[in-house]
């Protein structure tokens, strides 16, 4: 017996240190992200006060593609209802519910399961870029409170706040790609890939006779390992130096396997975050396309990572009008490095 009247009091006095701490806990938690999406602030504002177009970016969505969803209402108009219901444990089911809508903020009430809190958009920009913020005052249940204390919640839901700017970002500059210098400027995702190449420094003046010079040579050393060409001609570049006046490039040919390096030749991977311009004319005159480049990434606090490439996607022998040569310009980037202090 008393073993069990202990055990009762230990639990009794559990249940007033939870109600203890339930009082003296903060009733909500306000958790809030921003991000710049070049795009202008209408296309972010269509895309954020209409429920039918939250499956383009929303970080549940992505989750779950085949949630069950419904609308009630005048869609974008204050009363509208979005409900979803879904079997993925991070995204549950509950009711998004249109308060009030303008250009510059956008308000809602959700309730996931647990208490219905107020939700926000918050925008400024122009017809250009748009800095947007997305954030939740999380109102707890008052038994759950306790819970609050010791849970990372702007942690827990800034990371699903995180991940649906980011699919805004995209979907949306997808939609209004700015141009620089005349040129579109498209982020994509490069899958790994395996060049055979033979590089070296080459005076500017010299680059076609040292492409026509080493092509061959490369393309027999990728037939020897038993490697094909998967690939139309890549120049690869390192250095563009003005004052020298040379560069330090490479003659390369994507090739279907990884093989082993050869006497005179280099194997290089690449893939991962890109940038590229689809540049038509003559494969020599990009360099205002690479100067578009570099305006994108000064705007965007990007950094190259070596080599560029330009892919030359059409074949000079085939087609004899410049004007129709295609050329991928491919810059591998990641974010800027602040300078240490």
């Amino acid at each position: 017996m008393k073993l069990l009247k202990y055990l009762f009091l230990t639990l009794v006095g559990i249940a007033i240190l939870w109600l203890l701490l339930c009082l003296l806990a903060k009733k909500s938690y306000r958790v809030e992200r921003s991000l710049d999406i070049y795009a202008p602030k209408a296309t972010v504002y269509e895309q954020i006060r209409l429920f039918k177009n939250f499956t383009n970016w929303s970080p549940w969505h992505f989750m779950d593609p085949n949630m069950k969803i419904s609308i009630e209402g005048t869609d974008g108009e204050p009363g509208a209802v979005y409900r979803w219901e879904s079997q993925h444990e991070n995204v549950g089911k509950g009711y998004q519910k249109l308060i009030t809508s303008t250009p510059v903020r956008v308000d809602y009430e959700v309730d996931f399961g647990l208490e219905p809190s107020p939700v926000y958009f918050i925008l400024d920009g122009d017809s250009i870029k748009t800095s947007i913020t997305w954030g939740m005052d999380l109102h707890l249940p008052f038994l759950m409170r306790a819970g609050g204390m010791f849970t990372d919640l702007n942690m827990y839901v800034g990371k699903d706040y995180e991940n649906g700017l980011a699919h805004l970002k995209k979907y949306c500059e997808a939609l209004n790609p700015k141009e620089y210098r005349g040129f579109r400027v498209k982020a994509v995702e490069r899958e790994e890939a395996w060049y055979v190449a033979f590089r070296d420094t080459v005076a500017f003046q010299n680059i076609p006779q040292f492409i026509a010079e080493k092509t061959p040579l490369v393309l027999e050393a990728a037939g020897k390992a038993g490697a094909k060409p998967d690939s139309m001609l890549t120049g690869m570049f390192w250095t563009y130096d003005t004052v020298l006046m040379n560069t330090n490039m490479a003659v390369a040919f994507g090739i279907d396997k990884q093989m082993k390096p050869a006497p005179g030749v280099e194997v290089i991977k690449t893939g991962g975050n890109a940038i590229i311009i689809d540049f038509l004319g003559d494969f020599g005159k990009t360099a205002e396309a690479h100067m578009a480049m570099d305006e994108y990434m000064a705007e965007r606090k990007l950094q190259q990572i070596p080599p560029i490439l330009e892919e030359y996607l059409t074949d000079p022998t085939l087609e004899p009008d410049t004007s129709k040569w295609l050329t991928r310009i491919v810059y591998f980037v990641k974010p800027l490095e602040e300078p240490k202090k």
